[in-house]
């Protein structure tokens, strides 16, 4: 699920795209309402997943702007059974969507998100009509404007049915890992591994020098700790410029699986990546005016060498929290979905240079850990740990190919991630919640 943090980014920068749907309020006890609600849903789930955004309508005196709308004195605060009983009514095959309620940061008013998942192993169609709102049997999609309309080209076709069959691959390979452990990545050689992290270290560095000019409570210091993920691309050497690297990223970065991805890339110039002697490199913790969401996890830094070379580092999402002190909580879910949502953008990346075989090792360094409890700040969901770390630091690394990526995420992230785990007085953590989280963040689409 996305955090709060995220969803309030979606209020503060509206911009609809095709996984992204804003929505005036609904009232959800009439049929015109709940038909307008499982159109969107309809669409969105065969785009792949994705939200849509209740409470905000287009501003005609402002160009169309997207404004936030209190909700009406009439209609109740929307529950989880409202929703999906709205698309029981209308979809078929039926799909369960999470509810969350996130307040705008500027108006103070509280807005709905309804969670539409993705992973659909055929088309979803509409099991009746409601007039002027949606038709009976028909299939519909996400089409740029951003609008939900019926496939009518056999493009729009062979994109909504390969989605479907990638779905039925993922959900094949998730049978057979119950059957039989698939790969687990493995340890880089010593001599990849010290080339990494010496650019690891020459990143962080360069980061340093960055933040020393900056107040010493400033957030962009990210004062409590902070995480990196470095990549490398093996083989991949001075392949093409930094302007082509630039080109491969973005194409990389069309599929968002959450609302602040890795290596974020802004338009505005004042935080766009630049060229930095051979590199691209970006970073967000710098001073701009009117900058709306300033957040210690989204103060990244990072950097992208043409010869296959990668570096994220970002502050924690648990201390964006106004709810959580800094540097107090270590949520359970948050590192399977950062750094998986890492490694399928590098994989996608790498695809880019046409070798499924293409060695991909990953390094991770966790700092600020000690003193912090592990939990989980998921709504909805409780877990009872009280473990608490004692040493400061993790480093984690291991190897895969592009294809074992795709097919194996779930194996490698586990075997990855059980060392930072055990910091929390031994904590084992468990298969079964990597492969749900996983399944989880592969469905979203932002």
């Amino acid at each position: 699920m996305p955090t709060d943090s995220e969803l309030q980014a979606i209020l503060q920068t509206p911009s609809e795209n095709l996984s992204i749907e804003y929505k005036g309020w609904l009232d959800l006890s009439q049929n015109p309402g709940r038909a307008t609600l499982a159109k969107a849903a309809i669409a969105i789930a065969n785009e792949g997943g994705g939200i849509i955004v209740l409470g905000m309508r287009e501003d005609v005196g402002d160009g169309g702007a997207l404004r936030s709308m209190p909700r009406p004195a009439a209609l109740g605060r929307y529950s989880q059974d409202e929703v999906n009983s709205a698309i029981r009514r209308f979809a078929d095959p039926e799909f369960h969507c999470g509810l969350m309620f996130v307040t705008h940061p500027q108006t103070g008013h509280e807005h709905a998100f309804v969670i539409v998942p993705g992973g659909m192993m055929v088309p979803v169609m509409s099991a009746r009509g409601c007039d002027g709102v949606i038709a009976s049997q028909r299939c519909y999609v996400r089409k740029s404007g951003p609008r939900s309309e019926e496939p009518f080209t056999a493009e729009e076709w062979r994109k909504l049915l390969q989605r479907c069959l990638q779905a039925g691959r993922e959900s094949m390979l998730n049978a057979i890992r119950i059957i039989v452990q698939g790969h687990n990545g493995s340890p880089p050689t010593e001599e990849a591994a010290n080339a990494l992290a010496q650019y690891c270290d020459t990143a962080r560095e360069r980061w340093q020098q960055l933040v020393d000019g900056l107040p010493a409570d400033d957030i962009a210091r990210m004062p409590h700790g902070h995480y990196d993920i470095c990549f490398e691309l093996v083989g991949v050497r001075n392949a093409g410029s930094a302007t082509e690297l630039r080109h491969r990223m973005e194409e990389a970065g069309r599929i968002r699986l959450t609302g602040w991805g890795p290596f974020v890339s802004l338009t505005r110039q004042d935080l766009a990546p630049q060229p930095v002697g051979g590199s691209i490199e970006c970073w967000l913790g710098r001073h701009v005016e009117e900058r709306l969401s300033r957040a210690v996890a989204h103060c990244d830094f990072w950097r992208a060498h043409p010869s296959g070379l990668l570096f994220l580092q970002r502050g924690y999402d648990e201390d964006s929290l106004e709810r959580v002190q800094p540097g107090t909580i270590f949520d359970i879910t948050l590192p399977i979905w950062r750094v998986g949502e890492a490694m399928l953008f590098v994989a996608r990346l790498a695809r880019q240079y046409d070798d499924d075989e293409t060695n991909i090792l990953v390094r991770c360094r966790y700092s600020g850990l000690a003193g912090r409890q592990l939990d989980c700040l998921t709504p909805g969901r409780h877990f009872s740990f009280a473990r608490v770390a004692v040493d400061d630091t993790a480093e984690l690394e291991t190897q895969a190919t592009v294809g074992q990526i795709e097919d194996n995420l779930v194996e490698i992230l586990h075997q990855l991630l059980a060392p930072l785990y055990e910091r929390f007085a031994f904590f084992e953590l468990p298969r079964d919640i990597v492969r749900a989280e996983v399944e989880q963040l592969r469905r979203n689409r932002f």
